[in-house]
């Protein structure tokens, strides 16, 4: 028994020595299973990589060609934004004869569009109730057509952005809302929404929504790859307070002037029938106040049919054989002429008058922000002196240096496309024979003693507003008060972007 034990042992010490290859077999399955498991996974991942790469090259060509086209609406809205006198109808967006106009409409209401396309423009902007369209905000905004649309029959914008496509395997459109702001000052906050209401509405203010859908990979009609892209402008125009008094002449430190003038009212400035010739700074808390000497020189206010000597005013509101006045006229208003004085309902000291003119008129104060905002902002050009402004002049200018001398018989603006001459010039002088068409405001902001004078007669079609000294005259000084001017100057200004708006999706547009 023990030396069959001994022999088994024996044999069993054998058997290693014999088999050890088996395991080693074994284990080179084992790592070569593992290895083309690993082989097997870094192709998938590099596959996936590739993919993912590729899906991500399409999303950037189509993200930078709608992000490029989002630009390219910015400047179309800029270029029709601004009144050119050769064209037959403007395009700034008030209800007579500019983007709303009936007669050649250019938006369109959403409330009456048809959004059975999510595509459709409307989209672009949010409901208060994403699943119960129209609500109110989309319901009260239009979007721009003028006929033109992409092969899917949606209204785009009118502008070649081919230009922007590598191939026919990318596509792009453009659309445009508008936001015409309904403003209610005796509440907060003031902007209550958008409204298509033209009664409520403010027409210098509005924003537009611009959006592009970039397409990339295209094949038949269908993309892999799309972006949605949104992005606002807003309006700004020199009325960004309450766009002055509404009155023909508004002056913080003197009235009347030294010499003679001439000033037909607004006939509605006090209310329906009560016209108001000049509003006067009599606020005892003002660091300065209206000297106010009835007696002082040669003045008159008359309505204006008075002064035009006829019923119906010119088309273009020029005085048409240049013998327009108010004198010897037995309806004037008020008036001073020698012994002769009379002081009318027209003329109006507001113990209540504004201190601050920049803030009252273009709703920023006067300091260095306020200054710079209107100066670099608001005024489309900044000139040192008034001897390039003529007929072909138009919008918000800003003068600086010593002195603002508009030559005789100048003609600045036009009637239909008027001027806000800002004049922060030491002096501010009309010669004989000027004309301005539009609202001159001249300011002590950059110059202490700055002063207004002119020489010889000038008219003002429009208003003037004096933040500054009223100074003398030699001739006389005329102001007219047209309010078809007053609102088309208050409506030029320009876009500027609305920060925080710049969006790449939107939860509705897609």
């Amino acid at each position: 028994m023990n030396r069959n034990f001994f022999h088994t042992i024996a044999n069993h010490g054998r058997l290693p020595r014999e088999q050890k290859g088996a395991f080693t077999m074994f284990s080179a399955v084992l790592i070569l299973i593992l290895l083309t498991e690993m082989i097997i996974y870094t192709v998938q991942t590099g596959v996936f990589e590739q993919r993912k790469s590729a899906n991500e090259m399409r999303q950037k060509q189509a993200f930078h060609i709608a992000d490029s086209a989002i630009q390219f609406a910015k400047e179309f809205m800029l270029a029709n934004s601004i009144f050119v006198a050769s064209t037959v109808d403007d395009l700034l967006p008030n209800g007579t004869d500019g983007w709303l106009s009936a007669s050649d409409l250019r938006w369109l209401e959403c409330s009456t569009a048809d959004l059975s396309d999510i595509a459709h423009p409307c989209y672009a902007e949010s409901a208060d109730n994403a699943t119960d369209f129209p609500a109110d905000l989309r319901n009260n905004m239009y979007y721009y057509s003028d006929g033109t649309t992409n092969a899917d029959g949606i209204p785009i914008l009118p502008i070649d952005v081919s230009g922007l496509l590598a191939d026919n395997t990318q596509q792009i459109s453009t659309h445009a809302l508008l936001c015409m702001l309904d403003i209610d000052r005796d509440l907060d906050p003031i902007i209550q929404g958008c409204t298509t209401v033209a009664g409520d509405q403010d027409f210098r203010y509005y924003v537009v929504t611009l959006a592009a859908r970039g397409e990339a990979d295209c094949d038949g009609g269908t993309c892999t790859a799309k972006v949605l892209i949104t992005d606002k402008i807003g309006s700004f125009g020199p009325g960004g307070g309450d766009g002055g008094g509404g009155v023909p002449l508004t002056t913080r430190s003197d009235f009347p002037p030294t010499g003679t003038a001439e000033i037909v009212p607004n006939p509605n400035g006090g209310g329906v029938g009560v016209p108001i010739s000049a509003w006067m700074n009599t606020n005892s808390s003002c660091p300065e106040q209206v000297l106010v000497d009835a007696e002082e020189g040669s003045w008159s206010t008359c309505e204006r049919h008075e002064w035009y000597g006829v019923d119906i005013m010119p088309g273009n509101f020029k005085c048409p054989d240049q013998n327009c006045t108010c004198s010897n006229k037995e309806r004037r208003l008020s008036w001073v002429d020698g012994n002769d004085l009379h002081v009318g309902m027209d003329l109006v000291e507001d113990d209540n008058f504004p201190c601050d003119l920049f803030l009252s008129t273009f709703g920023v104060k006067k300091d260095a922000a306020g200054i710079d905002f209107v100066k670099y902002g608001l005024a489309k050009e900044v000139l040192d002196d008034c001897s390039t402004l003529d007929e072909n002049s138009f919008g918000v200018y800003w003068v600086s240096g010593p002195a603002c001398h508009v030559a005789a018989n100048t003609q600045v603006g036009t009637a239909d496309a008027p001027v806000v001459l800002i004049s922060a010039a030491g002096l501010t002088r009309f010669n004989g024979g000027a004309t301005l068409f539009g609202i001159l405001f001249v300011t002590d902001a950059e110059v202490s003693t700055a002063e207004f004078d002119a020489v010889g007669t000038m008219t003002i079609y429009g208003s003037a507003i004096i933040d500054a000294k009223l100074g003398k005259y030699q001739g006389t000084f005329q102001i007219v008060y047209v309010d078809a001017i007053q609102e088309k100057a208050l409506q030029t200004g320009g876009f500027g972007n609305v920060p925080g708006a710049w969006s790449d999706f939107h939860q509705d547009w897609q």
